[in-house]
C-alpha cells in the first residue's frame, strides 16, 4: 500500500516538475464565452424589463397582475434561463457556472409558482424577485469575467 502510494506521489510530482519546466500551464477554469455573456446580458435585461412593467403598468386591483396577463414572460424568460443552462452544461469544467444557472432557473420557476398560485403579486415582492434575479445574474456575469481573466490574466 505504502509502495503504491509512493509511486503515484512520484508520478504527480513528475508530473508538476515536466510541467512547471516545460513552460506548459494546466488550466482548471472554461474558456471565456462572449455570446454567453452578451446572453446572460440580454436575459438579464429581459427580467428587468419584466418586473418593472409588472409594476410600472399594472396594479393588483381589479386582477391588474393576475399571472395569465404575465404568463408569456415567465415562459419567454424560462427559455433563456434554460437556454443559459445547457450552453454551460456543455462546457468542460464548468460546474460553478452550471449550478449558478440552475439556481436561477429554479428560484424563477418558484416565483413563477407562487404568482400561479396567488394570481397576484405585490410591488414589495415584485421589487424583492427582481433584486433577487439580478443578484443571481450578476453572478454569472462574473463567473464569465473570470474566466476572461484566467484567459489573459493581467501583468
Amino acid at each position: 500500500m505504502k509502495t503504491v502510494l509512493l509511486h503515484r506521489s512520484l508520478a504527480l510530482l513528475s508530473l508538476g516538475l515536466f510541467f512547471g519546466i516545460s513552460g506548459c500551464k494546466i488550466t482548471l477554469v472554461p474558456s471565456y464565452d462572449a455570446q454567453l455573456k452578451e446572453q446572460i446580458e440580454s436575459t438579464s435585461k429581459e427580467i428587468d424589463r419584466f418586473y418593472l412593467t409588472m409594476m410600472d403598468l399594472h396594479d393588483n386591483k381589479d386582477g391588474g397582475r393576475a399571472y395569465e396577463k404575465f404568463r408569456e414572460g415567465y415562459i419567454n424568460i424560462e427559455v433563456e434561463l434554460i437556454s443559459l443552462l445547457n450552453k454551460n452544461k456543455v462546457k468542460p469544467l464548468n460546474t460553478h457556472s452550471t449550478r449558478i444557472c440552475e439556481i436561477t432557473l429554479q428560484i424563477w420557476r418558484k416565483y413563477k409558482q407562487e404568482h400561479k398560485e396567488d394570481d397576484a403579486i405585490p410591488d414589495g415582492l415584485i421589487k424583492l424577485n427582481m433584486l433577487a434575479m439580478n443578484d443571481l445574474m450578476y453572478a454569472m456575469l462574473i463567473a464569465e469575467k473570470g474566466k476572461a481573466i484566467a484567459d489573459n490574466p493581467p501583468n
